[in-house]
């Protein structure tokens, strides 16, 4: 390897900032993935290897734009339920739990983490932890109340996911 390629490496602290994880998470990914390099620098082929192994995915480019007469956190939580029940994750499909913020910035994170924790104690949503991290997935039998939920803003799931 040339002095160039090695300076170019990065530490696992840069590509988790990168990949919007944490060092641990990257670490985690190339354990199960078998991977991890022995001096702990990664180079390009690394950090995809990373976003293939671990399932990383950017679902935001910003939060929706609400309904006339919505609030804002409703609509994001709608989007998002939309998401998931449109990208095929039912049970036993499951994706990685931080694909679901990642893209957003702090503040709607926070809203949807608060949504999601209200989801998974009403059984909507169900984790389950894997070799790379937590995952989530609807629950099949919910899935009328999530269309009608994401279509109309109605139903159980009105009130289920703002939870305090």
């Amino acid at each position: 390897m040339s002095g160039l390629e090695l300076f170019q490496r990065m530490t696992i602290e840069q590509v988790a900032r990168w990949l919007e994880l944490t060092p641990f998470e990257i670490v985690r990914i190339l354990v199960a993935d078998g991977s991890l390099p022995s001096d702990l620098r990664l180079d390009s082929a690394n950090v995809e290897r990373i976003r293939v192994a671990g399932g990383l995915e950017t679902w935001w480019e910003g939060p929706p734009a609400p309904s006339p007469h919505e609030h804002a956190h409703k609509a994001l939580v709608r989007a998002l339920l939309n998401q998931v029940a449109q990208r095929g994750y039912v049970r036993p499909n499951f994706v990685r739990a931080d694909n679901l913020f990642r893209g957003l910035d702090s503040e709607h994170q926070k809203v949807l983490r608060r949504a999601v924790n209200a989801l998974i104690k009403e059984a909507v949503l169900h984790p389950q932890m894997s070799a790379t991290g937590l995952t989530l997935a609807l629950d099949e039998s919910r899935l009328g109340q999530v269309r009608q939920f994401v279509s109309d803003g109605t139903g159980p799931l009105e009130r289920a996911w703002d939870q305090d």
